[in-house]
């Protein structure tokens, strides 16, 4: 065993031969021949020399290696391999003990893990608040927004939209095919085309609600059209004016807000939305345009969710007819699938009984050819066979 090189020495073999008992001769650092083993060996110091207990602290082991490219890719396969044991070799010996019993509690490839060694590193006070790391808001916000089920958006991803036909996979390759509620997204073009239309209707009735109680603030800001405003304004002016803001809705006009806002992001982002989704979207669209109070974009709303909602309930159904009809297929595949594994096995136990008998009968024919070449021979020796 190695010690830190301030230790005080005491020149000791310490092969597994050694029996301690002999002192070897030289300078620190240079080799002797062990009168026991007889093996070249280099000069260390007794083994309970009390300076080499000295562990060094966890915390400035972490904060050292903490980042090393090199240390992660040891973390990441096998913190116990021949890197970690040369290292202990060529005299790193405690350092090396502490970095181990890191890499072991995954301290490195886990904040939660050092977190929970090493809570002082991580107070509270150093905790990124609430507010922390959100963008300032700006004129357009355009906050990039999760897909169904948790997924980051990628605007490369299923280009073409439509129906996700790797949700009606066999039940053996994806559990979405037992769940008769599977989210069905809505294809890429009409999704656009209907997206982009609520947020024109929105951004004009919201322009007209402007025009009735707003026009002078319009006309201070030089807005004279619906284009030259757009959605998340509005929606940022209502949110800081509480204009829309009743005692029935006070607990759920924020949402609300956030909902319509969503509309501009599908649009500019090519977020993906499912039936469940477009028909609350519709809703809360509608409910929005009915506090602006404006008539003529009420009544398109109105007939637009309900014309869109029969669509997506016509849809939904003959993807449930047609997840059901396959399902019903899957079932009687994966039984055929058991016959014939079944039919298989059968197979596989003719061949080896075949095969074993064969071989039973090559091992007596040959055995008894034998026995006749030695009958018809002089005694010479030849075994029986037989």
């Amino acid at each position: 065993m190695v010690t830190p090189l301030d230790a005080p020495t005491t020149d000791i073999c310490q092969c597994t031969k050694a029996n301690g008992a002999h002192k070897s001769e030289g300078e620190l650092g240079t080799t002797v021949i062990c009168p026991d083993c007889h093996l070249e060996e280099a000069n260390t110091r007794e083994p309970d020399d009390a300076a080499q207990t000295a562990q060094p602290d966890e915390s400035d082991v972490y904060l050292a290696f903490k980042g090393s490219v090199a240390l992660m890719g040891i973390a990441e396969s096998h913190p116990s391999d021949l890197s970690i044991k040369k290292a202990i070799k060529s005299g790193r010996e405690v350092n090396m003990i502490s970095l181990k019993t890191l890499l072991d509690e995954e301290v490195f490839t886990s904040t939660d893990a050092a977190r929970r060694r090493f809570p002082n590193l991580f107070s509270e006070d150093l905790a990124p608040g609430p507010e922390e790391g959100q963008e300032t808001r700006t004129e357009l916000p355009l906050v990039k927004e999760s897909r169904p089920g948790g997924i980051d958006s990628n605007p490369f991803e299923d280009a073409r939209g439509g129906l996700n036909t790797g949700e009606l996979q066999n039940s053996r390759h994806c559990q979405n095919s037992q769940d008769p509620q599977f989210p069905i997204s809505l294809p890429i073009r009409p999704r656009q085309r209907l997206m982009s239309q609520l947020q024109l209707i929105l951004e004009h009735a919201c322009f007209s609600f402007g025009q009735r109680e707003l026009q002078k603030e319009l006309d201070k800001w030089g807005h004279s059209c619906a284009e030259a405003v757009s959605l998340q304004t509005w929606v940022d002016l209502f949110k800081h004016d509480k204009m829309l803001e009743t005692e029935d809705n006070a607990g759920s006009i924020l949402d609300l807000l956030n909902k319509v806002a969503k509309v501009q992001n599908i649009v500019v982002l090519r977020l993906s939305v499912n039936f469940d989704q477009v028909n609350q979207l519709l809703s809360s669209v509608e409910e929005f345009i009915r506090l602006l109070n404006i008539p003529v974009y009420q009544r398109a709303i109105e007939q637009l969710r309900e014309f869109i909602g029969g669509i997506l309930r016509t849809a939904a159904q003959n993807a449930a007819a047609a997840q059901k009809e396959a399902d019903r297929k899957f079932a009687h595949i994966e039984a055929q699938r058991k016959i014939l594994e079944q039919q298989e096995e059968e197979v596989q136990r003719f061949l080896k009984e075949n095969l074993d008998s064969i071989r039973d009968s090559i091992e007596h024919d040959v055995f008894a050819a034998m026995g006749q070449a030695k009958d018809a021979l002089p005694d010479i020796g030849l075994a029986d066979s037989r």
